[in-house]
């Protein structure tokens, strides 16, 4: 009996020795990041159907591309590019015309590059003349537009589910997303970013295997991309702004902004990264509208 008791309680020793070693393990979430939109400053509403804007940091201005009538995929000529300052003033409203109904935007050097329907418009930034149409071949509706760092244009056609590439005025097809209908597109170094306008999906596409990862969700009618510091802001064609969170990858996007009552569309924003400000084409609402963008920590 004495060995039994003996051995028991040499066990609970040992047993409480071990507990009191071992480290316990913590499993702490990350800290979530809160994005808040304040108004700063609205355009007149003498953009019609304004489907795009680009912040030029030297020229210090925004470019806005106008679609005018619609619907968006008509040839019928009326189609502008405006420029605002830094205080929503419109300073030159028929910069470049005669265009059919421009929508992505983005410049290289001294050239702006805006897909048209079609075809990409090249504009020669210093006259505001158009160099250039390059016809895309069998394109059918040719939306938003990104530039890499060595100049080499990328685009989506909303209605073939395609990405295309632009390489010294050479068009060739990078990708088909296969009913993905894309729409916003984002150049990073090592990646391809596109939202969809029919899945509700905002993706990522590795440059070399071409494999996508899904970033988030429920991002319904995704329109334009822009990267902050905490991760990305999302636009909706109806009215909506997604915040997606880099530590919080391939959940639901957070709604931050909500125009649909105003009937406020948000279509391909940009973002002035000096000032921290997001900039909102609203289509229909023929107007520039900009926000002070901060966050908070929850």
């Amino acid at each position: 009996m004495k060995t039994y008791q003996l051995l028991l309680l040499f066990g609970i020793v040992v047993l409480i020795s071990c507990k009191k070693n071992k480290k316990e393990t913590i499993v702490q979430e990350p800290i979530k990041t809160e994005i808040v939109l304040t108004k700063l400053w609205e355009t007149d509403t003498l953009l019609k159907t304004c489907e795009a804007v680009r912040y030029h940091k030297e020229k210090g201005v925004i470019y806005v591309s106008n679609i005018g009538n619609v619907p968006p995929s008509e040839k019928d000529g009326d189609g502008s590019m405006s420029i605002i300052n830094l205080k929503g003033e419109i300073i030159n409203q028929n910069w470049v015309t005669g265009m059919n109904a421009p929508k992505g935007i983005h410049f290289y050097n001294d050239k702006l590059y805006v897909t048209d329907i079609d075809a990409i418009v090249k504009i020669d930034i210093k006259s505001g003349a158009i160099d250039k149409r390059i016809a895309v071949e069998n394109a059918i509706f040719l939306n938003d537009l990104d530039i890499d760092t060595s100049g080499d244009v990328y685009f989506t056609d909303s209605s073939d589910s395609k990405i295309y590439k632009l390489v010294n005025d050479e068009v060739s097809l990078w990708l088909d997303l296969e009913d993905m209908n894309p729409n916003g597109i984002l150049v990073e170094k090592d990646r391809i970013l596109v939202v969809s306008f029919s899945k509700g999906d905002f993706i990522a596409i590795d440059k070399t295997t071409k494999k996508p990862s899904v970033l988030a969700t429920g991002i319904v009618k995704g329109d334009g991309i822009v990267p902050i510091k905490e991760g990305y802001l999302v636009s909706t064609w109806p009215g909506e702004l997604f915040f997606v969170d880099k530590k919080h990858q391939g959940e639901t996007a957070n709604k931050i902004l909500d125009t649909k009552e105003e009937k406020l569309n948000a279509a391909d924003i940009s973002i002035i990264p000096e000032e921290n400000i997001l900039l909102v084409p609203t289509f229909f609402g023929n107007k520039v509208v900009a926000y002070k963008i901060g966050n908070e920590l929850i």
